[in-house]
C-alpha cells in the first residue's frame, strides 16, 4: 500500500500536494465545535506528526460525545499501519452506539 501511495504522490505532483496541505491548513471549525452533536470517534497514532495526539485530546474534550483513541506506534497512516487495531476501535465505538439506543 505504501508503494501505491508513493507512486500516486509522484503522479499527482507537488502542486496537488501543496493544494491539499493548503486546504487542510485553511480548514478551521474550532469556533463551531459545539455545534457538532453527533457521536464522533477521534483517532490518531502516537507518532502522527501531522495531527498529533494533542489534537485528538483537544477534540475529545470539546465535542459532546467523542471518545478519543490514540493507537500506539501509529503515524498519520495509522489506518494502513495498524488496520486491526483501528478496526477494533471502530467496532467498539459502533457497538457502544448500538447499545446506547
Amino acid at each position: 500500500m505504501a508503494t501505491v501511495l508513493a507512486r500516486r504522490r509522484v503522479e499527482n505532483g507537488p502542486r496537488v500536494r501543496l493544494n491539499d496541505l493548503s486546504a487542510c491548513n485553511g480548514f478551521d471549525i474550532m469556533t463551531n465545535l459545539s455545534n457538532i452533536t453527533v457521536s464522533t470517534l477521534v483517532i490518531c497514532g502516537t507518532d502522527d506528526a501531522m495531527t498529533p495526539p494533542k489534537y485528538t485530546e483537544f477534540l475529545a474534550t470539546r465535542l459532546a460525545d467523542a471518545p478519543g483513541v490514540v493507537i500506539d506506534g501509529g503515524t498519520h497512516r495509522v489506518h494502513l499501519e495498524k488496520p486491526d487495531e483501528l478496526n477494533q476501535q471502530i467496532q467498539a465505538f459502533l457497538d457502544a452506539l448500538a447499545n446506547s439506543h
